[in-house]
């Protein structure tokens, strides 16, 4: 067994596979390094057979007894997910995508699993140093078997990544170089000509060495270099040693390697001037030292940034390090990323890397601050933001989880004018501080609580939409007439995991059922393969009755795609793109019938006008879940205030809710309501459900981030326009928050 605490740590490259135990208490212990199961070591083995051999290898350096496990692994690698695209040094041009943890998990289940990107490992070891405090933000490069680089910004800890989770993958943009004074055509090892790691890694520059020894001839014989390989040397002390001993040779082959890293390094700093150091690591860059470093600053003496070069000389100079041996160490990285806790619940692997800040706020910022996520015209980004303390009858709260749903989603985009920052209305807090005048005994700091979002008759109180800012934040105030209002509801159960998240979504099916069963309806048609429509086919036999018939119409392949693969489907799926009317009527048959309409704003009428065409003449109900515009009407229903109807129940009010009869386009009748947010008791009678039977839900909960990386996932959902993140469906997006850094 293994001291409690202790984590083991691995560091996988295209070279070798280290391996070690660590705690912060007691640091590193001592490495095992061997040669790694690679392409680049076993040229022409098929590449399957190499990632058998490197997962056993990799389960069989944990020893028995240990709990957590993290893995430092070079490829390319989404950060939220742990899901390998791909690594030129240990599966060549290999990229179909390998879910690592997954993986890793089948082997060896006792282990928490905690999968990083190599090069993010590294800076997270260098960014703890606490001289790089006062730093804005930091690019560590690697140069060693692969190439990669990652920036961190210490100012709010975060390493972000794009929108398949990758950041930095320099080695594999295009560049070119020159020896002896012609350009230079070599393959990097991914199978594209022309790429920094084809000219500047570690196997690239034997590939170099060569090359210029073809070019230069008795040049090559004479050299000091040429001399020492030819005596059976190895390649790195012979380039190091003649290096020390001053060949001129040398010297050129190593600035031919080194001229697309600087051109990299040069544009990053041209691009972001807020780097305050670029540090490179790695096997070739730490090997070679002073003279690696030497070589940067000969290129950037030829070429240095436009006129700041010559107006603040020594500028981009003074922030180059190349970092020395343990400066940038992968296993310990590793540990810091496996502090982190276990893999998050739910189908997605865990959350984007985030580093501990090191700068505190000084005076003018006004005391305590916590992070939010807030979107404003620049963007969406985690922001600090003063921590205020609660006023009369107010409530300082902390989330631990808040769900992203499709309104969320339409506000990102623009479809919807709502003003609030901070998003976020779906979620469990935990009470931190209570104003003055809170009375409630329940309402006191520690109770876990729900918050509901729609206020009945107050529409200034609406979290997350208008003036109110949401959930996504380490700290949330609740203003006075919430707390007033009874919207604070103390959770006598929490939902495990991030369940909490389909709190708010399950209210609302709630909700609706408690209006559709009134009815008695023997088939429930539910329309939306969101949250709410996966949650509505769920409840459907607990809340309708075990005999109930479901049918299911999404409005996207994904969605079709996803529930065929589910647990628990309705009983007939259909596609709504080509789907007639007549077609539905036959399906659904005459029996009595309830639909629900919870589909995105967009789809809203097209939906509704199918429903109505379908169940025209027969015993039906319809629930407008869906948003609408405030003009929104339908020729099916002619002279029908479509928003005012659904406007008419709000917040579980009335009791019980209006229901118009309305007249059809040809004289038969249909009823129809609909309903804005929940009441109270909805909220807690579906955080008990959830409590009750949380494995017949935990699998809508698809994707599980943390604050830093709900950014670029919010970023890549608003610019896209669907609902694939990681290359899977997302139905429902929670965001695990933690306490003020």
């Amino acid at each position: 067994m293994t001291a409690e605490g202790t984590i083991a740590v691995l560091d996988v490259g295209g070279t070798h596979v280290r391996h070690a135990l660590w705690s912060p208490r007691d640091g590193l212990g001592d490495v095992t390094d061997s040669p790694s199961p690679s392409l680049l070591n076993h040229p022409g083995t098929p590449v399957e057979r190499l990632k058998a051999r490197l997962l056993a290898a990799i389960c069989e350096a944990v020893p028995p007894g240990t709990a957590a496990a993290g893995v430092s692994f070079g490829a390319a690698l989404d950060q939220r997910t742990g899901t390998v695209y791909g690594s030129a040094p240990l599966f060549g041009a290999e990229t179909t995508p390998l879910d690592l943890p997954a993986a890793l998990r089948e082997r060896r289940p006792d282990v928490r699993w905690h999968v990083v990107n190599d090069v993010t490992a590294a800076l997270l070891h260098l960014a703890s140093a606490p001289h790089r405090r006062h730093l804005r933000k930091v690019l560590l490069m690697t140069v060693s078997s692969g190439i990669a680089c990652r920036i961190v910004d210490l100012r709010t800890g975060t390493i972000a990544t794009d929108a398949c989770g990758l950041q930095g993958e320099a080695g594999h943009l295009p560049s070119g170089t020159e020896l002896c004074g012609h350009p230079v055509e070599l393959t990097c090892d991914c199978g594209v000509v022309g790429h920094v790691s084809a000219y500047a890694s570690g196997p690239a520059l034997r590939r170099m060495a060569d090359v210029l020894r073809e070019r230069t001839g008795d040049r090559w014989q004479a050299s000091e270099l040429g001399r020492r390989l030819a005596g059976a040397e190895g390649f790195d002390q012979a380039l190091s040693g003649a290096l020390d001993a001053g060949d001129a040779l040398a010297a050129e082959l190593l600035d031919a390697a080194t001229a697309p890293v600087a051109d990299v390094l040069r544009t990053a700093l041209c691009l972001d001037p807020e780097l305050d150091e670029l540090a490179i690591t790695g096997g070739v860059a730490t090997g070679l030292g002073r003279h690696y470093e030497d070589s940067l600053h000969r290129h950037f003496a030829r070429q240095d940034l436009y006129l700041t070069g010559e107006l603040a000389p020594g500028w981009l100079t003074d922030r180059i390090t190349v970092c020395a041996p343990g400066e940038a160490n992968g296993l310990v990285g590793a540990g810091i990323a496996a502090l982190g806790g276990p893999p998050a619940d739910g189908a997605a692997y865990g959350r984007t890397v985030r580093v501990r800040p090191h700068t505190a706020p000084g005076p003018a910022e006004g005391g305590r601050r916590h992070y939010a996520v807030v979107r404003d015209a620049v963007g969406t980004h985690l922001s600090p933001r003063p921590t205020p303390r609660p006023g009369p009858g107010e409530l300082l709260v902390a989330p631990g989880v808040a769900g992203v749903c499709g309104t969320d989603l339409q506000m990102l985009r623009g479809l919807r004018n709502d003003g609030a920052p901070v998003l976020g209305h779906e979620g469990v807090a935990r009470i931190v501080d209570a104003g003055p005048g809170v009375d409630d005994p329940r309402l006191v700091p520690g109770a876990q609580v729900v918050v509901n979002p729609t206020h009945p008759t107050d529409p200034s109180f609406l979290l997350g939409h208008n003036t109110t800012d949401g959930l996504l934040q380490e700290r949330a105030l609740i203003p006075a007439t919430a707390v007033r209002g009874g919207l604070v509801l103390p959770l006598p159960e929490v939902p495990p995991g991030v369940l909490g998240a389909l709190i708010e979504p399950l209210a609302v099916v709630r909700y609706a059922a408690l209006a559709l069963a009134e009815h008695r309806p023997r088939t429930l048609l539910v329309f939306g393969d969101g949250t709410v429509g996966h949650l509505a086919v769920r409840t459907a036999r607990r809340w309708y009755g075990p005999d109930v018939r479901t049918v299911h119409v999404h409005h996207t392949g994904e969605g079709l795609a996803w529930s065929e693969r589910a647990r628990h489907a309705a009983d007939v799926r259909l596609r709504f793109a080509g789907l007639s009317a007549g077609r539905l009527a036959d399906i659904l048959g005459d029996e009595p019938m309830g639909v629900l309409v919870a589909t995105p704003a967009a789809a809203t009428l097209p939906c509704l006008d199918l429903a109505l065409d379908a169940v025209d003449g027969k015993d039906a109900v319809v629930d407008l879940v869906s948003g609408l515009a405030p003009s929104a009407t339908s020729t099916r229903l002619p002279g029908v205030d479509l928003a005012g109807l659904r406007a008419a129940n709000r917040a579980g009010r009335p009791l019980p809710p209006r229901v118009g009869r309305l007249g059809t386009v040809n004289g038969h009748k249909v009823r129809v309501l609909g309903h804005r947010g929940v009441a109270g008791e909805h909220l807690l009678e579906a955080a008990g459900e959830l409590c009750r039977s949380p494995e017949r839900y935990r699998d809508l909960v698809t994707h599980v981030v943390d604050l830093a990386g709900a950014v670029p996932v919010l970023a890549r959902l608003a610019e896209s326009g669907d609902r694939i993140v990681s290359g899977r469906r997302l139905v429902k997006l929670a965001v695990r928050l933690g306490e003020p850094s």
